[in-house]
């Protein structure tokens, strides 16, 4: 029966029909970001006050934190608590947080992504001291593509509706991989063009393009009997699931490791064509990913059902960095800031 069941991962963030482009104002003068004390640091270059922008994904938004913001849509699972909101607090900018689940590089250039919100660059100016980004990762559907590899067993079969054994065997053919031409080709070019604009829109910024950080760790973080914690059990048939699960086979951790990795290698790479900085935090959160037991910063899975067993979504965050996650990359982010302003 288990076998059977259908699984819909709804790890992009509202993937729904972009708005008609006379349907979006746009984007407001931010104001100055509130918080209830004076910031606890104040950097060279960018004092109390200062224009920041925060652009990109659900990985910027905090998707599946508490306190949503609702902007700029309900939809896009944006969180107060995010790392654009910790660095605004921490110096006291003025925050503009744009961010929103499912992004791609089109949703921050020239494409409305809802109904009433405008392409994040809008956000942009020349009075724009500070930009974060991150993006990418719905270019290359590397998010979705995850959601639909969840197995029965650390050694297949996947149970997405893919007759399959895994979901490297449905993506690579004859030695060529689908998803790693796209991030070549398609995503490469997207944030290459992403990051130009940014630089035309706000030619008085600071520019830090972050990395995704590890969802699925490298050989030598990966335990000897691998990652697998199964997303269903008895419990499931009553309609309850286990929580904080990693039902990857072991063929498709080394494998999505690996396109994640060539991920991160083009974004670098576009970022020092583009002249921005660029933030790794991918090669150093390898013990941290969802395949952790304990310590990570990225949350494993928890399925949920709402409508008997005819859909089975992902629970909110999941497969995104947890609290201490998101902590962790406003350190990287604050960090980087005070290297660039020393």
């Amino acid at each position: 029966m288990l076998a059977a069941l259908a699984l819909v991962g709804v790890l992009a963030v509202g993937a729904v029909a972009p708005a008609p482009a006379s349907a979006a104002p746009s984007w407001p003068v931010p104001q100055p970001y509130r918080v209830s004390s004076p910031p606890t640091e104040v950097l060279d270059g960018l004092p109390p006050g200062s224009e920041y922008v925060a652009l990109g994904d659900s990985y910027s938004a905090g998707y599946g934190l508490p306190d949503p913001t609702r902007l700029p849509a309900s939809a896009c699972g944006q969180s107060a608590r995010d790392y654009p909101h910790r660095i605004a607090a921490r110096f006291g900018l003025a925050l503009h947080d744009v961010t929103c689940g499912g992004a791609t590089s089109e949703d921050v250039t020239d494409r409305h992504q809802f109904k009433g919100v405008p392409p994040q660059i809008e956000a942009l100016s020349t009075r724009t001291r500070l930009v974060t980004l991150t993006i990418g990762g719905n270019d290359a559907d590397l998010f979705g593509t995850a959601a639909s590899c969840l197995a029965l067993t650390a050694k297949g079969p996947v149970f997405s509706g893919r007759d399959a054994s895994s979901c490297r065997s449905t993506l690579v053919h004859d030695g060529e991989d689908q998803l790693g031409a796209k991030i070549q080709s398609r995503v490469a070019l997207g944030i290459a063009d992403t990051l130009a604009a940014i630089r035309r829109a706000a030619p008085n910024a600071r520019v830090l393009f972050l990395g995704y950080p590890a969802i699925f760790p490298d050989a030598e973080h990966t335990p000897a009997k691998g990652c697998f914690r199964a997303g269903l059990d008895l419990g499931t048939l009553t309609g309850s699931f286990p929580e904080d699960t990693y039902p990857f086979t072991d063929t498709d951790v080394r494998y999505l490791h690996g396109v994640q990795e060539e991920l991160d290698d083009v974004a670098r790479s576009a970022a020092t064509a583009a002249g921005v900085r660029y933030l790794d935090v991918f090669r150093a959160t390898q013990g941290r990913s969802g395949c952790a037991r304990s310590g990570a910063y990225v949350s494993g899975v928890t399925l949920d059902s709402t409508s008997g067993f005819r859909r089975i979504d992902l629970e909110p965050g999941a497969l995104h960095p947890n609290t201490r996650g998101v902590a962790y990359l406003a350190r990287q982010v604050a960090a980087e800031l005070r290297t660039v302003a020393g």
